[in-house]
């Protein structure tokens, strides 16, 4: 007999997971991206929310993230130079 319904998938992926063979470039540069949505999300929220209990840890937050976005960026440069010149 023909079964109707297929089975589930025997193991799910978590939707976050990290590929063991993603190029370091592009690991930075999704990082990048990611932190910037943070940030701006951050941002929208203290904007949207000023004067409210609170608001000061979530500027301290923006800020902590816009720095790490920068730290990112700048490991990121530096891995596109040192490849450039050995190329």
């Amino acid at each position: 007999m023909k079964k109707i319904v297929p089975d589930p998938p025997t193991a799910s992926v978590f939707y976050a997971s990290i590929q063991p063979d993603l190029y370091p470039p592009d690991a930075l540069a999704h990082a990048s991206e990611l932190l910037r949505g943070v940030s701006a999300t951050l941002e929208q929220h203290c904007r949207t929310h000023t004067g409210e209990p609170g608001t000061h840890l979530l500027i301290n937050a923006g800020h902590c993230t816009d720095t790490a976005r920068g730290l990112v960026e700048h490991v990121f440069h530096r891995l596109q130079a040192r490849q450039e010149a050995t190329a």
